[in-house]
Parts: structure tokens; sequence; C-alpha cells
């Protein structure tokens, strides 16, 4: 997984702005005009956001090599997923209420949005979430961070044992249960805006994503080549189609049922994957191989 684009990305955002010797600190927030207000949790997520926002947008088109040694202008908005996951595992990380957290998609509006010179302001779109929520959109993303451009998972689940089997049952569940509850329940505005972008990613032909969502309609034999069903899930009245691109894993994700959508199965399941960040994943699946 090390040599996954997502994880290159991911460990790109996790450096300070001031680390970079070619580009004359030009991704701090210092060079911006206006000062943030705010507690220091706040000021401190929003400049390092502002930060790994502007690394994204001048990478796109692929015109320098400050920051990525890869276009990840080829990779549409995984970036963004990335980057969300980054916030959001930074909220959680830091213990944030629902004050700060406010404060936080407040001050992306009032400080940050469109802030960067020359670049659109709807490259990545963030939604202001509850606390709740950002917990089932962020193990969504860590699914599909473990399945992205990754096909060695299946050597560290063996024998219904799996280290990572809270971010396979609860991410499978919250994918699972996102579907039918943005289908059925339309006062949750903001949340089903993100995951719906988040389907549209997954209905995106992209090779090197280890999940694939279809639609009836334009479900096609040579877009399923090398993929297999995991399940199919009424949305809006259509069936969405779900592939993993790993069918050791698939046998292994059905056999450990976690596709239940029981409470005490996504309790079981939930309590390190919600602990623990997206760059524990990465460090254990080091240790394994």
């Amino acid at each position: 997984m090390q040599n996954s684009n997502f994880y290159k990305i991911y460990h790109e955002f996790r450096k300070p702005c001031t680390e970079y010797k070619t580009d004359n600190n030009a991704s701090c927030y210092e060079k911006a005009s206006r000062s943030i207000q705010g507690s220091l949790d706040d000021s401190k997520i929003l400049k390092d956001l502002y930060s790994n926002l502007f690394r994204i947008y001048a990478s796109i088109p692929y015109t320098n090599n400050d920051y990525f040694d890869f276009d990840i202008s080829e990779y549409q908005k995984m970036y963004c997923i990335s980057l969300k996951y980054w916030l959001y595992d930074q909220i959680i990380s830091e213990g944030l209420e629902e004050t700060k957290i406010n404060a936080i998609f407040h001050g992306w509006e009032t400080y940050l949005k469109n802030k960067i010179k020359n670049k659109s302001p709807d490259l990545c779109i963030f939604h202001k979430l509850k606390k709740d929520e950002i917990n089932m959109i962020k193990n969504i993303y860590a699914l599909y961070a473990i399945f992205y451009d990754n096909t060695n998972i299946s050597e560290n689940c063996n024998n219904d044992k799996c280290k990572y089997i809270d971010y396979f049952g609860k991410g499978l569940d919250n994918l699972i249960n996102s579907i039918k509850k943005c289908s059925s329940d339309s006062s949750n505005k903001e949340y089903c805006n993100e995951f719906n972008e988040f389907l549209e990613q997954c209905k995106n032909n992209i090779k090197q994503s280890g999940i694939s969502i279809y639609q009836e309609n334009n479900k096609g034999t040579s877009d399923t080549i090398g993929k297999y069903l995991l399940s199919v899930e009424n949305y809006n009245d259509k069936p969405l189609y779900i592939y993993l691109k790993n069918d050791e894993l698939l046998n292994f994700v059905k056999t450990s049922d976690f596709l239940s959508n029981k409470i005490t199965t996504i309790a079981a399941t939930s309590v390190v994957g919600s602990a623990i960040g997206l760059s524990s994943i990465f460090y254990y699946f080091y240790k394994v191989n």
C-alpha cells in the first residue's frame, strides 16, 4: 500500500508547508491576506487545510513537481477524497466537538474558499457535517483508501482473521447504510450531498479503484471484467451494483458477515476503526508484509 497514489497524496498532506525548498513557502497561509480568527485548534487546522488545498491546485494541471512526483490530475477527484479524509481525521483525532467543528466549516467559507487565485472553488467542495456524519463518511473513505490501487490485501486476511476487520466492517456497513439513508431521508442534505459525490467517484471507471459502483442502465461487461459483485442496493428507486476488484477479499468479506447491518455487528466492528487514523492502516500493512 506504500506505493498507492492515494497514500502518497495523503502523506504529502502531513508535511508542514515550510518543508518545501523550491516554492518559497507559497503554500503557507501566512502568504494569504487575511488572518484567521478562532481557537488555536481551529486556526491550525484551517491553515493546514489551505496549504494542502494549495498543493492540489498548484499541481493541476501537472505543470510542476514541487509537491507530487506524479500527475494527480489523472485521478479525478480522488485527491479531494484524500484531502477530506485528512481534514476529518484531524477533527476526530483532536476530539473536536460540534461548536469547533462548525467553526472549521465557517472558517472554510470565510477564510479559504475562493482565496487561491485563478482556481475554481468547485474543485474540492466541503459540506457542513456533524460529528457523527464525519465519522461515517470518514470510515467510508478509509475503506476506499484500503482498496485503492492495492491488490495484496487478501494476504493479510486469512482464516477469518484480519488486522483491518474494524475498517472493513465499519466502512462497508456505513457504505450500505448511507445508500439506504440518503435514498429514503431527505433531511440529511449536507451529508447526502457529500455521499453522492463519493458515489459519483465510484461510478467513474478508474483503473486503480478497488470499489466500483454501476447503475443498471450503464453496467456493461467490459466495465466489470476483473471485478466481483459484492452487493446490489436500491438507491432512489434504481439498483446500484457494488463491485470489488479483489475476489479473495470479496469471499472474506461475505463469510465474515460484514453486511448484516445489525447494530451489534456494527458496534463490534467499529471500536478500533473509529479510534485510529488512516496513517495507522498504512503502518500495519507495512508491519504485516
